[in-house]
């Protein structure tokens, strides 16, 4: 259960860390409409869940 935990945490840095790289490259460029901060966000979020998942040890076995 340890590692599930561990596992969990991973995966919410790398969402919200994808999240947060992707807004803030939306506010560097200039462009910072709250529409754009949104999907900036997801975008980011959903292609660094894929990324990790992608890397999970989990299912892998």
């Amino acid at each position: 259960m340890k590692n599930f935990g561990l596992w969990l945490k991973g995966l919410a840095a790398a969402v919200l860390g994808g999240a947060i790289a992707s807004a803030a490259q939306v506010v560097a460029s200039g462009s910072a409409q709250p529409a754009n901060l949104k999907s900036a966000a997801v975008t980011g979020a959903a292609l660094t869940l894929s990324a990790y998942l992608t890397q999970s040890p989990v299912g892998g076995k």
